[in-house]
C-alpha cells in the first residue's frame, strides 16, 4: 500500500513537472513503471563528481525540456539529496558543437536552469542548487553526426562541497 502511494505521488509530481517544462509542448503519454532499487544506484568519486547509471539526462536537438527518462533520473538524485541534506549540487548543461559559441552557451544554460527548476519543484531548496552552462565546450563524445550529437546534449552533475 505505501509503495502504491508513494507512485501515485511520484506520477502526480512527474505530470505537474512536465506541465512546467515547456508550456509549447503537450505531454501525450505518461507513463508510470514501477523501479527497481537498483534503477538508479550511483555513488560520488574523490571529486564530487556522479558515478550511477542515471547520471546523465539526454536532451532533444535545441531543446531544454526534460523527458520522462530524464525526470525519472532527477528523482533519483532528489530521493539522494533529501537524505544528504548538506549536500550541494551542481547541473552542468551541455550542447552538441551545432551553433555559435554563444548560443550553445545560452541553450546549455537553459538546460541546467531547467533541471534546476525540477530539482526544485520536488523538494530541493535553492540555495542547495546551481546551474552553469559549458555550451559545446565540452563534448562527451567527438565526432559529428546524430549519434555523436545525441551524447552531448545534456545535463550532468557533480556533488558540491
Amino acid at each position: 500500500m505505501k509503495m502504491k502511494l508513494m507512485l501515485s505521488a511520484l506520477v502526480v509530481l512527474n505530470l505537474f513537472a512536465v506541465a512546467c517544462t515547456n508550456d509549447d509542448k503537450k505531454v501525450e503519454e505518461v507513463v508510470a513503471t514501477e523501479k527497481k532499487a537498483d534503477d538508479h544506484e550511483f555513488s560520488v568519486d574523490k571529486d564530487g563528481k556522479l558515478e550511477f547509471k542515471a547520471e546523465i539526462v539526454y536532451f532533444a536537438f535545441d531543446d531544454a525540456s526534460l523527458t520522462p527518462e530524464g525526470m525519472a533520473r532527477l528523482d533519483a538524485i532528489a530521493a539522494h539529496m533529501k537524505t544528504n541534506t548538506k549536500e550541494k549540487l551542481k547541473v552542468e548543461g551541455h550542447c552538441d558543437d551545432r551553433g555559435s559559441i554563444e548560443y550553445n552557451l545560452a541553450l546549455g544554460q537553459r538546460r541546467a536552469e531547467s533541471v534546476r527548476k525540477y530539482l526544485e519543484t520536488v523538494g530541493i531548496g535553492a540555495d542547495r542548487l546551481q546551474a552553469v552552462s559549458f555550451g559545446s565546450e565540452k563534448p562527451a563524445v567527438a565526432g559529428q553526426g546524430e549519434e555523436a550529437w545525441s551524447k552531448n546534449r545534456r545535463a550532468e552533475f557533480a556533488f558540491a562541497q
